[in-house]
């Protein structure tokens, strides 16, 4: 494997852009609208210049999968920390992390292109062992914020956990756009109160 087929840890600049319209062309295209020369258009750069850094489309599909992941593992250890900062506080729970679901559904291509990811793995045994380590580290998170929370922490139930969210989250992107946030909200507060429910007396 050449350098330019790395999945780099540090991203220059040029490799974000490149992967940014990348996921922009996934999300709005789908796997077969997803060609260099599209990652091209779509960054405003040359033609072949995408090509240069990630030659084939298996390190492609590889880099993608670590920056979509990356961008979102990102974004729920700040919602932990901020749910650390209110143990117990039900309704600043769920309007945090609704604030962040919502960020997520108002620019959706990440998420979508996180669901073409995903079921491009059912397919790929390489790029499910990819998402599955990836999960592995968002249930670690939930984990985190259960157990500060009170809640005794089984993998089983934050897997559980991150898996209903992945749902809530595709069906809010069902709805129509002024929907979404409502049902987000409504959902958490469902889902994280029957946690509260659950928790074992002191």
């Amino acid at each position: 494997m050449t350098e330019s087929d790395a999945a780099p840890r540090a991203l220059s600049a040029r490799r974000r852009q490149i992967l940014e319209a990348a996921i922009t062309v996934l999300a709005g295209q789908g796997w077969r609208g997803l060609t260099h020369r599209a990652i091209d258009r779509a960054a405003g750069l040359p033609e072949g210049s995408s090509s240069a850094y990630y030659r084939s489309r298996s390190a492609l599909q590889t880099a993608m999968a670590d920056f979509v992941v990356g961008q979102l593992a990102t974004d729920v250890e700040a919602l932990a920390a901020e749910l650390e900062e209110c143990p117990g506080d039900h309704d600043r729970a769920v309007a945090a992390t609704t604030a962040t679901f919502r960020r997520w559904l108002d620019e959706s291509d990440l998420l979508t292109a996180r669901l073409e990811l995903t079921l491009a793995a059912a397919r790929d045994d390489d790029l499910a062992a990819q998402l599955r380590d990836s999960r592995e580290g968002l249930t670690s998170i939930v984990g985190d914020i259960l157990a500060r929370g009170g809640h005794p922490r089984t993998d089983a139930v934050s897997g559980t956990i991150v898996a209903a969210v992945d749902g809530v989250l595709i069906s809010a992107l069902l709805r129509p756009p002024a929907h979404r946030a409502r049902f987000v909200a409504d959902s958490l507060d469902l889902l994280l109160g029957s946690l509260v429910e659950g928790r074992p007396a002191e």
